[in-house]
């Protein structure tokens, strides 16, 4: 009988201790510098997107926020990465590509990590829109000259991505579908490689976002189509959405969320999350968004928790399609 009651007083106090400890952690938090993975190379959108929130975190949180560039696979290293870290609140992640997909494209025969549950959300900043892009000398002029190219040569003409599963494949994945087209995939490392042979005229086209192709479009040195979303961007007022040019209802876009490791304590995710909706109500973000053209969205991790998983159902349909 004593033993039970010594037992029942230790489990009483047990959880209060529990709670205690996690409220410390995060008065405490963050004590040394943080870092963020960049599941991309240098120069790309999410890229530029990750060093644009890094300056701010700091300075409103007293610690270094530091990117760390991990491309490759589609984004496949950098989010296993982040899987396999500590759930501490010092490694974060900035998805640029639906987080929950990468593990369905994968050979291995157990994916290295489960996105749906090896993850949290912290906070979605933004939307990022697409483009479809030929070379200057292309000869498809309209979006409707490559469908109708796609549609008399099936599996003929050339599209690149930045890897199995990246937006880019995706996007054209759902506009082969969409319009009772097919094209061939050509798949590359990192999103410059897509780029250049389009470029070169080696590729017919590319699905690219706004950040890493808009450059090469107000230069001349890309053409743009057609964009993906459902409205016409500031930045290529010219330019058509897909679904005017044709492909009704169509819109494809990616959402940047910053995401942590499962576990993380709710205290520090919420710390995180009003922190970064500091810098998304600030004049220099509504810049850096305009410059490129890119669509501001918060939502803080709250939220993101089921809207993620209806988000999973609906690219989960895209991702069998891409795998038929």
């Amino acid at each position: 009988m004593i033993n039970t009651r010594r037992l029942m007083l230790k489990a009483a106090f047990a959880a209060p201790i529990a709670v205690m400890g996690r409220s410390a952690f995060a008065q405490g938090y963050p004590a040394r510098p943080v870092k963020i993975i960049v599941p991309a190379g240098a120069g790309t959108g999410i890229d530029a997107a990750t060093r644009f929130f890094a300056d701010p975190l700091a300075s409103q949180l007293g610690r270094p926020f530091v990117p760390e560039n991990r491309p490759g696979a589609g984004g496949l290293l950098g989010y296993s990465q982040a899987a396999r870290s500590a759930p501490d609140g010092y490694t974060l992640i900035l998805t640029g590509i639906p987080l929950y997909l990468l593990p369905l494209f994968s050979e291995a025969p157990k994916p290295p990590f489960d996105p749906l549950t090896d993850f949290v959300p912290v906070a979605r900043v933004m939307r990022v829109p697409s483009a479809i892009v030929v070379a200057p000398e292309s000869p498809y002029q309209t979006l409707d000259d490559l469908l109708k190219a796609m549609q008399n040569n099936p599996n003929e003409i050339t599209y690149s991505s930045q890897g199995v599963g990246s937006t880019a494949h995706l996007c054209t994945v759902v506009l082969n579908d969409m319009s009772g087209t097919k094209a061939k995939h050509i798949p590359y490392k990192e999103t410059s490689m897509a780029l250049t042979d389009v470029v070169g005229g080696r590729i017919a086209f590319t699905c690219q976002s706004s950040a890493g192709m808009l450059p090469l479009v107000q230069g001349g040195r890309l053409r743009a189509l057609a964009v993906t979303n459902s409205s016409r961007w500031k930045s290529l007022p010219d330019v058509p959405t897909v679904a005017e040019s044709g492909v009704a209802n169509f819109e494809v876009s990616s959402q940047l969320d910053f995401m942590a490791p499962a576990g993380t304590p709710e205290t520090v995710l919420k710390l995180l999350s009003d922190n970064i909706r500091l810098v998304t109500q600030t004049s220099q973000f509504e810049q850096f968004c305009l410059k490129q053209a890119i669509e501001p969205e918060f939502k803080d991790y709250k939220t993101l928790v089921p809207e993620i998983q209806q988000e999973a159902a609906r690219w989960k349909r895209i991702v069998d399609l891409a795998r038929a």
